[in-house]
């Protein structure tokens, strides 16, 4: 009888913690998945909203201030530099459009040039030039760097190489002495600042469609004595 009693008797009521756990897991579950859901939240706002720089980078709010103001004094003191040595239409870069060559070809130096040229380098000028031409006479033939150039031991116009080593670029210690431009596909009209290459002696242009160009010195002030071959 006495163990027919024990058999009968209400079972043990379970720890007080197993009758939490049982009442709260749908809560548990919950609560873990919402850090979860906030663990892979706050990464992608960090990405959407870190503010650009317009060109498809971050903005870095350590960057160093020091060097911020080293790189815009140096940008100034390149676009004096230009206007006063390179420049001779009658123009400054701020009265220049946009979309001007002469600033296409300074945004081009300030900005994209890995060379970084210090403003005492004695080709800074003449690869200003060299780029301003480029992107006067608009030619996807010196730019397009992975066909045309491919199995060329010289680089293409506007790569980060020595200037010197362009396409068709003659050079002697350094400094530009002939273009070789024939069948080129260039449209346009030199600039002036061309002959603002000292050592200049001539330019070879044949097969290309350009218009505006003038062989005597009444094209442009600024014109010097350049043997251009048509």
């Amino acid at each position: 009888e006495t163990e027919s009693a024990a058999s009968n008797a209400a079972p043990a009521p379970p720890p007080p913690y197993q009758t939490f756990w049982r009442e709260h897991i749908g809560l548990v579950v919950a609560g873990i998945g919402f850090l979860v859901f906030i663990a892979i939240l706050i990464p992608l706002l960090l990405i959407f909203v870190t503010p650009s720089n317009g060109d498809g980078l971050t903005s870095d709010s350590t960057q160093d201030p020091n060097q911020h103001n080293s790189s815009s004094i140096r940008a100034n003191k390149l676009v004096q530099k230009l206007e006063t040595e390179v420049l001779c239409r009658g123009a400054t870069f701020q009265e220049i459009d946009l979309d001007d060559p002469r600033r296409l070809a300074l945004d081009w130096i300030t900005n994209d040039d890995k060379m970084s040229l210090d403003l005492d380098a004695k080709n800074l000028n003449q690869r200003y030039i060299l780029a301003l031409l480029a992107f006067t006479l608009n030619s996807w033939a010196w730019r397009d760097q992975e066909s045309i150039y491919a199995n060329l031991e010289n680089s293409a116009w506007l790569s980060n190489e020595d200037e010197c080593s362009w396409y068709n670029v003659s050079c002697m210690e350094g400094t530009v002495i002939s273009l070789q431009l024939n069948n080129f596909s260039l449209m346009g009209s030199l600039p002036p600042e061309i002959s603002r290459l000292p050592f200049l002696a001539g330019i070879q242009l044949k097969g290309n469609l350009l218009h505006g160009v003038s062989v005597n010195s009444h094209f442009h002030p600024c014109i010097s004595m350049i043997m251009l071959d048509f």
